[in-house]
């Protein structure tokens, strides 16, 4: 084989990878990132937790991600009956500060009850979800999320090393919201070079091409 050919063949099975990698789609659907239970429906609830009683209280839930992702949305379990859910509600990120109890604030968004889809779970639990988060990206760790109004309840459940936790109350170890986060993870590096490469392939082809 020549140096030619080698380097056609080369170039023919890049421009073959680069097309295939162009191919896929370049934004991909949301998937649950955090859950903080197998399931949002189905769970005993221990007691439901004031999360605002006329802003004296905020409720927050541990959760931890495994890689840097896109939040774009959410689900929480709710107090589903007025005035508890009636208003909407701010969904804040928290560091962990060095004592265990959240820190410093990270993001904060406040939604309106229209941005909120609300499924009815029986025994005044409830489900609220809503995909109307906004430029919330977040490295692989562990956070704490507040779901807060100056009405809102949500309901606390019995869950091995869950770590809920309510201002002005105190920590609830072996407790926990039940929550789910949904986003996109967010390429690695080497993904994003190898993108990069397949685009800069398909530049040679397409060159050939028109030679």
């Amino acid at each position: 084989m020549t140096l030619r050919s080698l380097f056609t063949t080369a170039r023919l099975s890049l421009g073959a990878v680069a097309l295939a990698c162009a191919a896929l789609p370049m934004t991909a659907s949301a998937d649950v990132v955090f859950q903080s239970f197998p399931s949002l429906t189905g769970n005993t609830p221990a007691s439901p937790w004031c999360s605002g009683c006329g802003g004296t209280y905020r409720v927050f839930d541990q959760f931890t991600l495994g890689s840097a992702s896109d939040i774009t949305g959410f689900s929480v379990n709710i107090y589903n009956s007025a005035p508890y859910w009636n208003n909407g509600m701010t969904f804040s990120v928290w560091s962990i500060g060095g004592d265990g109890l959240p820190g410093a604030q990270l993001f904060s968004q406040t939604l309106v009850a229209g941005d909120f889809t609300t499924t009815d779970l029986g025994g005044l639990q409830g489900t609220a979800t809503t995909d109307d988060l906004l430029n919330l990206t977040l490295a692989a760790g562990t956070y704490y999320a507040s779901f807060y109004n100056t009405d809102l309840g949500v309901w606390g459940y019995s869950h091995v090393g869950g770590q809920l936790y309510q201002q002005g109350a105190g920590l609830r170890s072996g407790e926990s919201v039940a929550f789910a986060l949904e986003g996109n993870a967010v390429p690695e590096p080497a993904s994003l070079a190898l993108a990069g490469l397949a685009l800069a392939a398909v530049g040679v082809v397409r060159r050939r091409k028109s030679a």
